[in-house]
């Protein structure tokens, strides 16, 4: 039945990514043919991969203006060959401005079949008419958080609530009476999210030096493509330090980490859902933040801060991101043990917010499959 079925799939956002990656693991046994833009991950489930997801760079507002006749010469071109190839699904995943820009040019040229879109746009937090202009060009969206569903659907866009993957991390797993002598340090996955932060990395590298703090070593989990570029920048620290990319290595890792400093994003969550108390930090471009804080509805960086309406977990970013602050929040960090403990018990009182009754990719599969079906 599915054998000449296939699927488009568009992702530029190394978090979409492990989304893809996992999607296609749980497709693989339906032989659909699978093509479209991915990283390393998900390329080995693809017949045709059309541009790997390193070429999408851009982080801040000013960035993707930069890049924009880059992205319409590829839309362009994507656009012709999903309508050349007569894809029977388009799913879109993470990166809401590019795939929207996709979606609405398939629709421009009459392309009939169903488009999808994995992750929301964060339209509670800035921007809350891209709510209607998807409601246009989707068929339906998957939602990683229940309370984003009313969103869309009050603007008639079906909705599927999928839950965070980070559900799937089990907790229980890192509570245990190991010794803790790791210091995580997760600087990102792009390459300009490492450039812009890596210095506040070295920052408290330097402040254990200075310190005379010997009893932890620094652990940084990355990602394949980056792994070369974080090897160079830390090769002359003095301080052991682990650099990795290998999952199930980075696994048993986690279990002996005290403590994270941590890029903003997906990855404090995960570091949440491991019970791992962290900071986090985060830098935009000035005139990106600039024009942020004038359009931008929330207080805090970080998704759990902003479902409790409160500092749950410490952010130090962008104008706020100065050596002297972060070096202060790190020290309680690293000191203060009721610090710690109270943001611990915050996340586990929090962390339901996130969560679906069932696997997120489960979910996906069962409705992948629904839509794909109905298609002639």
């Amino acid at each position: 039945m599915n054998k000449n079925k296939k699927i488009f799939i568009c992702c530029t956002e190394q978090s979409g990514e492990n989304i893809v990656f996992n999607i296609c693991k749980k497709l693989s046994k339906y032989e659909y043919q699978i093509d479209g833009v991915g990283g390393q991950l998900s390329e080995k489930f693809f017949t045709k991969k059309y541009y790997d997801i390193r070429i999408f760079k851009s982080l801040g507002l000013i960035e993707i203006i930069i890049s924009i006749p880059k992205f319409i010469k590829i839309i362009r071109k994507l656009t012709y060959k999903i309508l050349n190839n007569n894809y029977d699904l388009v799913i879109c995943v993470d990166s809401p401005d590019f795939n929207y820009q996709l979606a609405k040019k398939l629709k421009k040229n009459n392309y009939k079949k169903k488009i999808i879109q994995i992750v929301a746009p964060t339209v509670w937090a800035w921007r809350s008419g891209r709510a209607k202009k998807f409601a246009k060009v989707y068929d339906e969206i998957f939602t990683l958080f229940n309370f984003e569903k009313k969103y869309f659907e009050k603007k008639g866009l079906k909705t599927t609530f999928i839950g965070h993957p980070v559900s799937l991390i089990n907790s229980k797993n890192y509570i245990i009476e190991n010794e803790k002598n790791l210091i995580a340090f997760l600087p990102g996955s792009r390459d300009n999210e490492i450039n812009k932060l890596y210095p506040y990395f070295k920052f408290i590298h330097d402040y254990l030096i200075n310190k005379k703090i010997t009893k932890f070593k620094l652990f940084i989990p990355t990602l394949p493509h980056l792994i070369d570029k974080i090897t160079l920048l830390t090769k002359d620290w003095k301080i052991e330090t682990i650099v990795s990319h290998n999952h199930k290595k980075n696994e048993e890792l986690y279990k002996k980490v005290f403590i994270s400093v941590t890029c903003s994003g997906t990855a404090s969550l995960e570091i949440a859902k491991r019970m791992i108390p962290q900071i986090v930090l985060y830098k935009l471009n000035f005139l990106t933040f600039f024009i942020f804080s004038f359009l931008i509805k929330i207080r805090f960086a970080n998704i759990l801060n902003i479902l409790n309406n409160k500092m749950i977990i410490k952010e130090v970013v962008n104008q706020n991101l100065t050596s002297n602050n972060l070096l202060l929040a790190f020290d309680t960090l690293l000191n203060d043990k009721s610090f710690r403990d109270n943001q611990i018990s915050n996340i586990k009182k929090s962390l339901f917010q996130i969560e679906s009754a069932g696997n997120p990719y489960d979910i996906c599969e069962k409705r992948i499959n629904e839509i794909i079906s109905t298609t002639i």
